[in-house]
């Protein structure tokens, strides 16, 4: 089985635990761990909530990296959201000077739309932080 499809998407299921699980016997039995270490790798991995975990406690690692893009989505959705909110301050004050309308609550939605969007892709972001240093301190 590839290592980038060894565990699949979803939730963590018992099929999934057991074969982590065969993993980790036969890393013993080839000597690649100790048996403190594979009982360790056994409890993170009746302990893993989400697939990044598991894969972590097969590999005998105390935490797993989160993906890059991961990591930079709040910083492209912020500068997005700048982006986004100063052009349409430019048309809006191109409007008003035309044609005179300064319609304020269409500015309002931009702003507060790419707010909350952009607190929504940290708070992922954030979240996903969390489960990863729950799932490393599980060992």
């Amino acid at each position: 089985m590839s290592e980038t499809n060894r565990f699949g998407f979803g939730k963590v299921t018992e099929l999934d635990r057991k074969l982590a699980a065969t993993e980790v016997e036969h890393a013993r039995s080839e000597g690649v761990c100790d048996g403190q270490e594979a009982a360790r790798r056994l409890a993170r991995i009746r302990l893993a909530g989400s697939h990044a975990a598991l894969r972590a406690a097969v590999e005998g690692h105390t935490s797993s990296s989160p993906p890059p893009l991961l990591e930079a989505a709040p910083k492209l959705a912020f500068g997005l959201w700048v982006v986004v909110a100063a052009v349409n301050t430019l048309v809006w004050f191109g409007i008003g000077v035309i044609g005179g309308q300064w319609d304020p609550l269409w500015l309002l939605w931009v702003y507060l739309g790419g707010g909350v969007l952009v607190a929504g892709v940290w708070s992922v972001r954030d979240f996903d932080r969390r489960a990863r240093a729950t799932a490393g301190g599980a060992s």
